[in-house]
């Protein structure tokens, strides 16, 4: 189910979808209809190590950076005698060769047979930045979306809509209940971010 949500979301930047993404480069339509030629930056996000190997379809408890065995795990070593890295080109390769050789050099590198979108797109995800999402998105970008959320809907005249409907989301399992509107917050914590990037989408859709 996880590399199916992911093959659709990341299917317009596959190789298969654009064959100039080689090169990172990418003619895509943008809203207002023109199609233009651009570079996306893509980011990933920190998980844990059980989640890695779900993502990139690698046994459990084994490195999604390097080729190391798993009883060198957290073992220091030197520079000059580095791992080799993960070759996801190669897995791609041998995963779509479906063949009792190619099953068994996948094995031999810890990798699980089978189809995993991450392989068919032109990047190599482990060494992609990693925001820290909860400075970064939820209190950075999320304080920014908020304040222009509030110009726009005030100017179309939806804020006090929006104002009732924040204050009518009821204090459902661990969200907490709503005493001022979200407009009278002069400040928000990092838990108050966190509440509010799970509603928002929903709030400003009812009031629009």
């Amino acid at each position: 189910m996880l590399n199916k949500v992911l093959r659709q979301v990341l299917q317009p930047v596959t190789f298969e979808s654009n064959p100039s993404a080689e090169s990172g480069y990418y003619n895509d339509l943008c809203p207002d209809g023109n199609i233009r030629h651009c570079k996306p930056v893509f980011a990933a996000w920190l998980a844990d190590c059980p989640q890695y190997s779900d993502l990139h379809h690698l046994e459990r408890h084994v490195c999604c950076r390097c080729v190391c065995t798993k009883n060198q795990l957290g073992d220091y070593v030197p520079p000059d005698e580095e791992h080799p890295r993960r070759d996801h080109n190669l897995y791609r390769t041998l995963s779509d060769a479906n063949t009792k050789a190619a099953d068994a050099e996948l094995s031999s590198r810890q990798v699980h047979q089978g189809f995993n979108e991450f392989r068919h797109i032109p990047c190599i995800v482990s060494n992609l930045w990693k925001p820290n999402l909860l400075h970064t998105i939820q209190i950075g970008m999320l304080d920014h979306l908020q304040k222009w959320l509030f110009h726009c809907l005030k100017t179309h005249e939806r804020l006090d809509k929006y104002n009732a409907i924040w204050l009518s989301v009821p204090a459902y399992s661990d969200l907490t209940p709503k005493t001022k509107s979200c407009e009278e917050g002069s400040q928000w914590n990092g838990k108050e971010m966190k509440e509010m990037s799970r509603y928002l989408f929903e709030v400003v859709t009812q009031s629009l």
